[in-house]
């Protein structure tokens, strides 16, 4: 991949965990001044990174998909406000993170094959955090909590496994289930949620990023 493209596919991905980890700090009402200021400049600066990467690869299918996601977003982040429904919240958060691990997997592409376990880890990780936005968004305490659980502690152990050569996806396996176990058992931590969220997308991104590389 050319590097023009690959600082595009980079920069994209850093301002979309940027916008995901301050619209998390949000939400949690951490009070950190100056959140949705910067939330709306990556967000900006977000838009202006994808066309920037579509004018040079407009031809790559993930690159057509980030455009669109950046559009729908943009779209529903407008029309929703600053206090959106919980379909909006769901759209946003999910949306953000499909995002970033397009991007991810963009800056990892090579022509290599081998991707099964990857793509594994990938879909299970997907699911994880589709758990989580249920959890964060419509309902706290229902079935989902005991699954969301219970599938942290299966996939931080393949992640564990899988990351033997990788120090930062070790590290992000080991801080996500461990913040949002913090942030569950202490009144609600409002800085390990935070972390959990960050961890959370940051696994995301990496995994997608190993996805594209196929390692």
């Amino acid at each position: 991949m050319p590097r023009r493209e690959r600082l595009a596919a980079g920069l994209g991905l850093a301002l979309v965990l940027l916008v995901v980890v301050a619209a998390a700090g949000i939400r949690l009402e951490t009070g950190i001044p100056g959140l949705r200021i910067v939330h709306r400049v990556a967000a900006s600066l977000e838009v202006l990174v994808v066309l920037w990467l579509a004018w040079m690869a407009w031809r790559r299918p993930a690159v057509q998909l980030a455009l669109a996601l950046t559009a729908l977003l943009s779209v529903v982040g407008i029309a929703a406000g600053q206090n959106p429904p919980p379909a909006a919240a769901a759209v946003n958060l999910l949306g953000g993170l499909t995002l970033a691990a397009t991007f991810a997997w963009v800056l990892g592409k090579n022509k290599e094959k081998n991707v099964l376990t990857p793509f594994s880890i990938f879909v299970l990780v997907a699911i994880q955090i589709g758990l989580g936005a249920w959890l964060s968004i419509i309902d706290r305490s229902g079935t989902a909590m005991p699954l969301h659980g219970l599938l942290a502690v299966a996939l931080t152990a393949l992640l564990v496994w899988f990351a033997r050569a990788k120090p930062v996806v070790l590290i992000l396996a080991l801080a996500a289930p461990l913040a949002g176990f913090t942030s569950l058992h202490y009144e609600y931590s409002a800085a390990a949620a935070l972390v959990h969220a960050a961890a959370a997308a940051l696994l995301l991104a990496s995994t997608a990023h190993a996805l594209g590389r196929g390692a």
